[in-house]
Parts: structure tokens; C-alpha cells; sequence
């Protein structure tokens, strides 16, 4: 015979039913909580194994491009020669990455005019890298944030905020150091387009800002422009080594395919913040390596120059990224 609720109170006993019940819905509770907090946490950790494997892309990606400068300096031909011939092996990269993630390749006007202006800063790199230091040519390259600050201005009047105002400060002083210490014509040559490569770059960075632009598929064209470009080049070479065709075959593949396949992979998982701090090491790594294995120094004057353009450029990236968050 069962009491009922009002008599297990009135004899002050506690009802095994009812507490059965509480106790099967707080385990209930529990259970939901902890499998919730479960699923934050495997949330959390998939976010974060994501955000590292994006860093190390995008760290990957910095290295690859780093190599450029001993890469390019150790190959005794013509700059055009060298760019052309790089790029038939990126083009093969740059291809196999869009056919495995059956990316379709896009044609159309921002597509060509993105190809056109990374063919240029691509020769303009090469070509300054061969004239002045490779420190010079990948620390005004650098210079590319504040090309974007002034182009915005021109085309879109966009007006420049304190942050870019100072910015474009800080790297112009940089630029003068630079010009300070290369007074001889070839040194002159090689920073003017060095600056040039800069600005081609910018304009490449801006093509998110127009309709129909597709990066992988101005990369593949300025790929295919570039190797055409250098067919009249080739047959003037007199040096045609196997080591030599080595490290062509490394500037192509690793320094221009697989540093921009990284890129792609790892800005898809990191925040722009990270992607701009770790970018830096590529203008500091670049010319330690031509120093170590080419014997390429640069003076007190131009390391100041280039901590100033580095410094300016990456304290703005990481302030607009900041703000945009």
C-alpha cells in the first residue's frame, strides 16, 4: 500500500519516490551540462588545432617566399630569363592546386588585370633583387601597405586615418635610408624597382575590391604571361647546369607555388592579425640567408631603413586588423 505525498510529509519522512525523481532529473541536468561543456570544449579544441595549422601555413608560406633572394642570386642569368623559366614550374603548382580543390578557373577583366600586375611586380623583384641588395628588394617590396593607403586615396578617396598617416611616415623614412646608402646607378635602379614591385603588389593586394576577381586564377595567367614573356631570353643563356636548373626548379615550385598555395590554405583559418605578424619574418629571414650562404651584407644605416619600413607596415597591418575585428 502506498502513502501518499500529503502523509509522508505529515509523518516528516521523505518521499523515496519523489527523491528518486529529483535525483534522476538532477542527473539529467548534469549529464546535459557536462555533455554541452564536452561539445564546447571539442569546439574549442578543433577551433585551435585550425588557428595552429593556419599559423604554420602561413609561417610556411613566409619561409618559402624568404627564399627568394639567395635563390635569385645564385642563378648567373638574366632577371627575365629567370622569371620566365620560374614560372612554367609555378604555373604546374599553382594548376594541380586549383584541379584538387576543383577550383574553376575564372576569365574575365579583373582576372587579367590582376595577372598583369603581378607579372610585374614578379619582374620588378627579380630584376631589383639582381641590382641591389636582396635586403633592399624585399624590404621596400614591404612598402606595399602604404602603396594601398595612397591608392585608396586616389581611386576611391578614401582620406587616410592618423594610423596610416603615420605609417606612410615611418616607411618613407625607411625608403630614404635606403636611397641614403645605394648612391651608385645599379644600387638606384634595383630600389626604384624594388618600390615599383611594391606598388604592382598593392594593386594585386587591392583586387578583393573589385568584381570578379578570382586569385588563383590571375596567379595561373601571370604564370602563363611571365613564361611567354621570357621565350626570347632563354636561348641567350650560356650557363645551363643541372645545379642551376635546381634552383629554378626550387624558385618556381617552392618560393613562388607552393609559398602562395600555403598562403591560401593558411589565411582560411587564421585572423589577420596572425597572418601579419608571422609575414614578417619573410623581409628579416630573406636577406639572413643571403648573408649566410651568398656572403651579401648590408649596412647600420639600411638595417635602420629596414626596421623602420618593416616596423611602420607591420604596427599598421595589425591595427586595421584590429579594428576590423
Amino acid at each position: 500500500m502506498f502513502l501518499s505525498h500529503r502523509k509522508w510529509q505529515q509523518y516528516g519522512w521523505e518521499n523515496p519516490a519523489e527523491e528518486r525523481m529529483e535525483n534522476s532529473i538532477e542527473e539529467r541536468m548534469e549529464n546535459t551540462t557536462e555533455t554541452r561543456m564536452g561539445g564546447m570544449d571539442m569546439s574549442d579544441k578543433k577551433m585551435n588545432a585550425e588557428s595552429l595549422r593556419g599559423t604554420v601555413c602561413v609561417l610556411l608560406s613566409a619561409v618559402c617566399f624568404s627564399t627568394g633572394g639567395v635563390l635569385i642570386k645564385s642563378i648567373p642569368w638574366s632577371s627575365v630569363t629567370i622569371q620566365g623559366a620560374r614560372s612554367i614550374f609555378s604555373a604546374l603548382v599553382v594548376g594541380c592546386y586549383m584541379l584538387l580543390r576543383r577550383q574553376k578557373f575564372v576569365w574575365n577583366k579583373t582576372v587579367l588585370f590582376g595577372a598583369v600586375c603581378n607579372t610585374v611586380m614578379a619582374f620588378a623583384f627579380v630584376a631589383a633583387t639582381k641590382l641591389t641588395t636582396a635586403a633592399n628588394a624585399i624590404v621596400l617590396q614591404f612598402t606595399e601597405p602604404v602603396f594601398v593607403i595612397l591608392l585608396m586615396w586616389l581611386i576611391f578617396h578614401k582620406k587616410p586615418g592618423r594610423d596610416a598617416v603615420f605609417a606612410c611616415a615611418g616607411v618613407f623614412a625607411g625608403i630614404f635610408c635606403f636611397f641614403y646608402t645605394s648612391l651608385d646607378a645599379g644600387a638606384m635602379a634595383g630600389n626604384l624597382l624594388a618600390i615599383l614591385s611594391g606598388l604592382a603588389y598593392a594593386l594585386v593586394m587591392m583586387q578583393k575590391k573589385f568584381r570578379g576577381a578570382d586569385f588563383e586564377s590571375s596567379l595561373l595567367v601571370s604564370c602563363a604571361l611571365s613564361a611567354a614573356i621570357g621565350i626570347p631570353f632563354y636561348g641567350q643563356e650560356n650557363e645551363m647546369s643541372l645545379h642551376i636548373w635546381f634552383f629554378v626548379l626550387l624558385l618556381g615550385v617552392v618560393q613562388f607555388g607552393l609559398s602562395y598555395v600555403f598562403l591560401s590554405r593558411g589565411l582560411d583559418a587564421v585572423s589577420p592579425v596572425t597572418a601579419s605578424l608571422t609575414s614578417t619574418i619573410e623581409p628579416i629571414l630573406n636577406p639572413i640567408l643571403v648573408a649566410v650562404f651568398y656572403g651579401e651584407t648590408i649596412g647600420a644605416t639600411a638595417v635602420i631603413g629596414a626596421l623602420l619600413v618593416v616596423g611602420s607596415a607591420t604596427v599598421y597591418n595589425v591595427r586595421q586588423a584590429k579594428n576590423a575585428a
